[in-house]
């Protein structure tokens, strides 16, 4: 199955310039954006944080590279939810190199969505992994700039 991660991601899904510097308050504050936007239902909010929470409990989703990618799947996903939260100065996400995160990609999927959710999952850390293609993203001035550099290296990918 090809992905085309714009299925899943549009402006309102993205996040520039946060204040929060730790990985709870990062969550919370995606999450809260989300509820904003519609994406999820507030009284869904609390949920989501604690499998979130406990998926990081296992050990973090901080990937190195100054990359993390949340997830979980959860029961009140009606669909995909992919958020991306864009952080110049960094966050910490108690990341196992110990370096703070600059993006933040979050996917929240049903658990009848379990192929979908790990192909996502896959698809965005090879692209995030691209150390060049974070630093654009890093820099980006806008939601709209976001959308066309990940339309653009999604090509790249294919």
């Amino acid at each position: 199955m090809d992905i085309n991660v714009l299925d899943y991601l549009d402006k309102d899904s993205i996040l520039l310039g946060v204040k929060q510097k730790n990985k709870k308050q990062i969550l919370s504050h995606l999450l809260d954006h989300f509820i904003k936007k519609k994406k999820i239902k507030k009284t869904d909010k609390n949920e989501i944080l604690k499998a979130l929470l406990q998926r990081e409990e296992m050990g973090s989703t901080a990937i190195g590279g100054r990359i993390a990618l949340p997830h979980a799947r959860i029961d009140s996903a009606k669909k995909v939810v992919l958020g991306l939260l864009v952080s110049k100065e960094g966050v910490n996400f108690e990341s196992l190199d110990q370096e703070p995160v600059n993006i933040v990609a979050l996917l929240l999927s049903s658990q009848k969505e379990a192929g979908l959710h790990l192909k996502m999952l896959a698809f965005l850390a090879r692209m995030l992994r691209d150390k060049y293609f974070v630093q654009q993203l890093k820099n980006s001035k806008d939601e709209e700039q976001i959308l066309a550099l990940v339309k653009r290296h999604q090509k790249v990918m294919r």
